[in-house]
């Protein structure tokens, strides 16, 4: 059960977040007097420590497990503040607040939440989850790694691709099509630990990397299931809703950060005698970014109560808030970057490397056109 808290708590996390990106996560971007593409161990074990005292561990997870056990809606609030730093797409607060928790990890037996959730905790890691394949990043349905019964086990075989976290996260759950006694599949999680697989790292735009895994007679334990046989694609859909509120919220944090260096250079760049914050052109430019970063603020914020009140449409509300966020999170970066000229691109500023991180976020968790699709689908 999620904490249910008020706008004025809700209110006084946002800010000790805020605090906590000022007085660590900075400092600690900055300490190697040069643009970091990534913190260190030590630096992430420091942070994390940090954030144990300002009680802000384990942000994803439930209460019960050590974590703050904050809704959805609260933590979409939160990630958007600890986005707002270089590394905060993909690493918000340094990754100082822990890894993600999926929701259908509600399903894990106590035994199974002693095995791999709790320790995780404890080593400020999460959980990685393998859906997609290389043929296949947007349906659900047309998957294809197998999983055979043996026993009390299931010999899975099978690729997945574009995996996230896995750095972040010190075990994974697999979305697999189980054969029944009759032929027949149906969907099913199961409980992973990364030393049983074989993986490949690829980076993509040189700022951010992926995962894939290919799984040849990989044998799992019944008792890794996570939930049913047959709950599997329902379960992952709750996740990908909320994954996409999320991203959407982080997306949105990075591009109010970089509005806020495209207002102070405006103002302080003289061209043809001037600030450029004086030229109509400019403040237009400005003014939207703003307006439209509000309207995607307030769709991740409804989509975020539709999928805690499982609202008629919830899944296509996290699809749509991911599409808006994401995409005006890029025009708003873009526009900030044509405002700096070339120092935009300079690797002094992080509005750099937002530039090309936001273009990798626009393609995950669904592309925009299978959501289109999904909103023509509804309306037709």
């Amino acid at each position: 059960m999620s904490n249910t808290i008020v706008d004025i708590e809700l209110e006084i996390l946002k800010k000790t977040v805020h605090a906590f990106i000022k007085d660590h996560v900075l400092p600690a971007e900055h300490a190697p007097e040069k643009y970091v593409k990534e913190l260190s161990e030590e630096v992430v074990a420091h942070l994390q420590t940090e954030a144990k005292k300002a009680g802000l561990q384990a942000l994803h997870a439930k209460q019960e497990w050590g974590g703050t056990g904050l809704s959805l809606s609260a933590r979409a609030v939160l990630l958007e503040e600890a986005a707002k730093h270089r590394l905060g797409l993909y690493h918000p607060a340094g990754d100082a607040f822990g890894g993600d928790f999926p929701s259908f990890l509600d399903k894990c037996s106590r035994e199974q939440i002693d095995k791999y959730i709790k320790p995780a905790i404890s080593l400020g890691k999460g959980c990685f989850v393998a859906v997609w394949e290389e043929q296949e990043d947007n349906h659900l349905d047309s998957l294809t790694t197998t999983a055979i019964k043996d026993g009390t086990e299931w010999i899975i075989n099978g690729h997945k691709a574009f995996i996230q976290n896995m750095a972040q996260s010190s075990f994974g759950v697999i979305l697999v099509n189980c054969q029944l006694e009759n032929g027949d599949y149906q969907p099913a999680l199961f409980l992973l630990e990364a030393n049983q697989l074989s993986i490949k790292e690829t980076v993509m735009i040189d700022v951010q990397s992926t995962h894939s895994i290919v799984l040849e007679n990989i044998r799992v334990n019944d008792c890794q299931r996570v939930g049913a046989i047959g709950e599997g694609t329902a379960l992952v859909q709750h996740w990908l809703a909320e994954a996409q509120v999320l991203l959407g919220a982080k997306s949105i944090g990075i591009a109010t950060k970089a509005l806020e260096f495209g207002k102070q250079y405006a103002m302080i760049r003289i061209t043809r005698g001037k600030p450029l914050a004086e030229f109509p052109t400019i403040r237009t430019m400005l003014a939207k970014s703003f307006l439209n970063l509000q309207a995607a603020r307030l769709m991740v914020s409804d989509a975020a109560k539709k999928i805690e009140s499982k609202e008629q449409n919830w899944q296509l509300a996290a699809q749509m808030a991911k599409l808006q966020a994401t995409e005006t999170a890029s025009k708003v970066i873009d526009d900030i970057v044509q405002i700096h000229g070339g120092s935009g691109f300079a690797g002094d500023l992080p509005i750099e490397r937002w530039y090309k991180e936001i273009r990798i976020a626009r393609v995950n968790l669904q592309k925009a056109e299978t959501i289109m699709e999904n909103i023509a689908d509804i309306i037709l």
